[in-house]
C-alpha cells in the first residue's frame, strides 16, 4: 500500500480558526503575497513616489535648460522599467541567509548590469524621441550612454538601499506573524491533546475500567492511575513552559501511557507492535505528534471494529529524515472524508510541522474503506539534530516498553 501525499490539502486552512488579527496586520508594507511582500500596497506607493520624484528632477533640468521634455522623459523609462523588475523579484535577489561574499558578488553584478542596460536603453529612447532637425541636444549617443551609466549606478545604489530596507522590515514582521501563528497552533494542539485524553467518553470508559481493576487487580489500577497522572502532568508542563518540541524518548513514553489506558478499554482487541530503530531517543520531535497519530488509528480504525486490530509504530532514519509511521488494519476511511476533516488531528499536525520544521517536513497518508489507515511523518534530520540533547544515556530497550505485551522489535 503506497503512501498518498496530501500535506498541501491537509494544511489548507478552511474551517479552522484564522490567524490572529495581530499576525495579519504586523507588516506595514502590506500583506505577504506569492512573491514575499511584493504585493504590499504601501511598498509600491513608496516605490512610485520615489520614481515620480526622479521624473520631476529630470523635467526640472530640461525646463531650466529650455529644452523639450520629450527626450529626457523618454530616457527615464529605461531605468524605471528595469527597477520594476528588480522590485518584483527582490525576494529572490535579497537573501540574508546567503554568505556575505555571495551577496556582494550578486549586488555588484546586478549594479553593473542595471546601469549598463539602463544607460543603453535610455540612450536609444532618447535618440529616437529627439524631433528631426532639433539641434538643442548634443547628437552623441555614446557619450550620453557613458554619462547615464554613472548616473544610473548611483540610482541603483539608492534603489538597492530602499529594497533592502523595506525587505528587512517585511521579514521582521513576517517572523512576528510566524511566531504568532505557531503560538496559536501550539495552544490548539495542547488543548486538543487534553480533550482527547479527557473527553467524556474517554473518561467514562477509563473510570469504569479502573473501578473493575480496583476490585480485581489493585496493582494494575494503581499503574493506570499513574498513567493518567502522567498524561496530565506532561500536557500541563508543555503548556506552562511553551515547549514546541520534546525528546523522542518522552514522546514514546507518553504514547505508551496513552496506549496502556486504551488497552484497559479495548483489552485484547488492541495489539501494538513497536519497530523503533536504536539510538533515536535523543532526537526532538513536535510535541503530541506520535500521540496524535495513535489517537487517529485507535479512535477511527480499531475502536469501531468489533474484532479490534493491530497498530504498528515504526520510527527510523530515512534519507536524511526522522520518519515516524503509524499503521492500523482497522476500518480505513474514504480519502474524500479525510480531506474534508479540516481542523482535526492530522490536519492540525500537518500545519504544525510546516510551522516548526518548514516545508521539507511532510505528513502523508494512505487509506481506503476496509483497508486500514497509514500515516507517515517525515522531519528533516538537520532540524531534529539541532535539537538533540546528545545521545540517550539509556539503551533503546530500557525506557521503551510495549503495552499489552506488544512485540518490541529492534
Amino acid at each position: 500500500m503506497s503512501y498518498r501525499q496530501e500535506q498541501n490539502d491537509l494544511r489548507r486552512p478552511t474551517s479552522g480558526p484564522k490567524d490572529p488579527p495581530e499576525a495579519a496586520s504586523l507588516d506595514p508594507l502590506g500583506p505577504v503575497g506569492a512573491r514575499g511582500s511584493a504585493g504590499g500596497r504601501t511598498f509600491w506607493i513608496l516605490f512610485s513616489v520615489g520614481w515620480l520624484a526622479y521624473i520631476g528632477i529630470v523635467a526640472t533640468q530640461a525646463t531650466i535648460g529650455r529644452k523639450p521634455l520629450g527626450p529626457p522623459l523618454a530616457s527615464a523609462l529605461g531605468p524605471i522599467c528595469l527597477a520594476v523588475v528588480l522590485a518584483w523579484r527582490r525576494r529572490d535577489l535579497l537573501r540574508p541567509e546567503s554568505t556575505l561574499l555571495r551577496n556582494i558578488a550578486v549586488y555588484l553584478g546586478l549594479g553593473l548590469t542595471y546601469a549598463t542596460s539602463s544607460a543603453v536603453l535610455s540612450a536609444v529612447l532618447f535618440d529616437l524621441s529627439v524631433p528631426p532637425g532639433d539641434t538643442s541636444f548634443i547628437d552623441d549617443p555614446v557619450g550620453l550612454a557613458k554619462y547615464l551609466f554613472f548616473v544610473y549606478l548611483i540610482l541603483y545604489a539608492v534603489l538597492l538601499g530602499f529594497l533592502m530596507w523595506t525587505e528587512s522590515i517585511s521579514r521582521v514582521r513576517e517572523s512576528y506573524a510566524i511566531v504568532a501563528r505557531e503560538a496559536v497552533l501550539r495552544a490548539r494542539a495542547e488543548a486538543k491533546a487534553l480533550r482527547a485524553q479527557f473527553n467524556p467518553h474517554f473518561v467514562y470508559n477509563t473510570l469504569h475500567s479502573l473501578m473493575m481493576l480496583v476490585r480485581e487487580e489493585p496493582k494494575a489500577a494503581e499503574k493506570a492511575i499513574e498513567d493518567v497522572a502522567a498524561l496530565i502532568r506532561y500536557a500541563s508542563q508543555l503548556e506552562r513552559q511553551g515547549q514546541d518540541t520534546v525528546l523522542l524518548r518522552q514522546e514514546i513514553e507518553i504514547a505508551e501511557r496513552y496506549l496502556a489506558l486504551e488497552t484497559l478499554r479495548l483489552s485484547d482487541r488492541l495489539a501494538v507492535v513497536w519497530e523503533v530503530a536504536p539510538g533515536l531517543e535523543g532526537y526532538r520531535v513536535p510535541s503530541f505528534s506520535l500521540q496524535t497519530l495513535l489517537e487517529n488509528a485507535i479512535k477511527h480504525g480499531i475502536s469501531p471494529r468489533p474484532e479490534g486490530g493491530t497498530v504498528r509504530i515504526r520510527i527510523a532514519l530515512e534519507q536524511g529524515h526522522l520518519a515516524m509511521s503509524v499503521e492500523d488494519d482497522g476500518m480505513g476511511a474514504d480519502p474524500g472524508d479525510v480531506l474534508e476533516a479540516e481542523g482535526k488531528g492530522l490536519s492540525l499536525l500537518a500545519r504544525r510541522l510546516t510551522s516548526l520544521c518548514g516545508p521539507s517536513a511532510t505528513l502523508t497518508w494512505c487509506t481506503a474503506p476496509g483497508q486500514g489507515f497509514s500515516v507517515l511523518v517525515r522531519i528533516p534530520l538537520t532540524l531534529t539534530a539541532q535539537g538533540k540533547s546528545g545521545p540517550s544515556t539509556a539503551g533503546p530497550e530500557s525506557n521503551v516498553r510495549s503495552p499489552n505485551g506488544g512485540e518490541r522489535l529492534p
